[in-house]
């Protein structure tokens, strides 16, 4: 192992990742250089070029880091991506943290603290963007009540759904429909 091979684990560099891997003797297991597990013992370390070599030798893939899928990006952004999802099919229905977290099988904090630090809002905020971009698709294109299009997207008060499109958007439904439609 080189100083610089050594360096990257120890900073768990992501610019090496499928350059080298890395293997432990003491689990049996391999790393890409980016794998934020605890720092290995430099004298367990073997370097191998290839995680078919070191599949090859008797180690199995880390499956904090998966270095045997190199387009997966981490546990955390793949959680965003399934809370994502979740929300994009169940956006109309009524749900709380603990909900998502359970069909995700994780904790909620840690749900709430990871999608946060990935998309930049919360759930209930993404939830109302998502929403509000739906309603205003129904706005523009169609002739449906307002009433109507605030129940269609899951808010059951006109009023709540009003101040929550204000506020994400700027105006509110009405004046949006107006100016979208052509009329003024």
């Amino acid at each position: 192992m080189t100083e610089i091979e050594w360096e990257a684990i120890k900073n768990c560099n992501k610019t090496y990742d499928g350059v080298f891997f890395y293997a432990l003797k003491s689990t049996k297991t391999f790393c890409r250089p980016s794998c934020t597990s605890r720092t290995p013992n430099p004298k367990n370390v073997v370097i191998f070029y290839t995680a078919e070599d070191a599949a090859n030798h008797g180690f199995r893939p880390c499956n904090r880091c998966r270095p045997d899928c190199m387009d997966w990006q981490g546990a955390k952004d793949e959680l965003t991506k399934k809370a994502l999802e979740y929300m994009d099919c169940h956006y109309t229905h009524k749900f709380t943290l603990q909900v998502i977290a359970n069909s995700l099988y994780v904790n909620p904090h840690y749900l709430h603290r990871t999608f946060k630090k990935f998309k930049g809002c919360t759930l209930l905020q993404y939830q109302h963007q998502t929403r509000i971009k739906h309603a205003a698709k129904l706005l523009a294109e169609t002739k449906l009540s307002i009433s109507y299009i605030s129940d269609t997207v899951g808010y059951h008060t006109s009023s709540h759904f009003s101040r929550v499109f204000k506020k994400i958007v700027g105006i509110s439904p009405l004046s949006f429909r107006k100016t979208h439609n052509g009329e003024q």
